[in-house]
């Protein structure tokens, strides 16, 4: 792993967007994995910041939502409806949406997750994905307990409903991508920038890999950058820290 300990959420966010640019360059056909939530905001933010400068060109980058909620269609609180206020179009962040798949919350659920499975391999896997992370621990919505591989239905924590925008009321349902494209995928970025994840980054940092922290399930990913900003490492042990090398 290469930790890079950041100073807040918007050093954060232009860290990982420096090494998103370089990989774009390298391979302007990217496939990503992406994230939705607080922390991710700045984050696309800074990509849009980038795009309208000609600094950064997603047009012909692929993308996959890690999960999606059980909600109605166009409900404001979904996370199309995030990657729509946040990344996608050539207003935001440049992302096309015809290049970009998220799950669908009004198809059937078990043809649903089959069938973004089999898109995620048929792209040829993620070369780069961008995560963050709950305070239990969870990455997409893999939740604490038995590790799944495959896209699958979760129950979202009410307590995690309760924080989305607008606050949703449970039970709430979601589907996810599973651990299998996450530990395939070429490179794994992770940020988290609070102090209610440090316990979840500390069971990442100094493992073992254990299902009650599902983070930890992907420590030993051989091509693996995290991004931490001083709360959510304040009972960490930073063995091998080094700088972030922010522009």
């Amino acid at each position: 792993m290469n930790l890079h300990p950041i100073a807040d959420r918007e050093t954060a966010a232009r860290a990982a967007a420096d090494l998103l640019a370089r990989a774009a360059a390298g391979r302007p056909e990217l496939v990503l994995g992406l994230p939705t939530g607080r922390t991710m905001v700045p984050f696309y933010a800074e990509l849009a910041r980038r795009r309208r400068e000609g600094r950064l060109d997603l047009s012909r980058a692929r993308g996959f939502n890690l999960d999606e909620l059980l909600l109605p269609p166009g409900h404001p609180a979904s996370f199309r409806a995030f990657m729509e206020r946040h990344a996608w179009g050539p207003d935001l962040a440049g992302l096309d949406p015809a290049r970009c798949d998220i799950p669908d919350a009004a198809a059937e659920p078990a043809a649903e997750c089959a069938r973004y499975d089999r898109a995620i391999a048929a792209a040829g896997g993620l070369d780069l994905a961008l995560l963050g992370v709950g305070a239990d621990g969870h990455v997409a919505y893999n939740l604490p307990g038995p590790p799944r591989d495959e896209t699958h239905v979760v129950r979202v924590p009410d307590e995690v409903a309760a924080t989305l925008d607008p606050p949703v009321a449970p039970p709430l349902g979601a589907i996810t991508m599973g651990l299998g494209p996450l530990r395939s995928a070429r490179h794994l970025v992770l940020i988290a920038t609070t102090a209610e994840k440090w316990e979840a980054v500390r069971a990442l940092l100094e493992g073992p890999p254990d299902p009650a922290w599902p983070c930890s399930l992907l420590r030993d990913h051989p091509r693996f950058d995290l991004f931490l900003a001083a709360p959510a490492i304040a009972g960490a042990t930073l063995v091998e820290a080094e700088p972030a090398g922010v522009r």
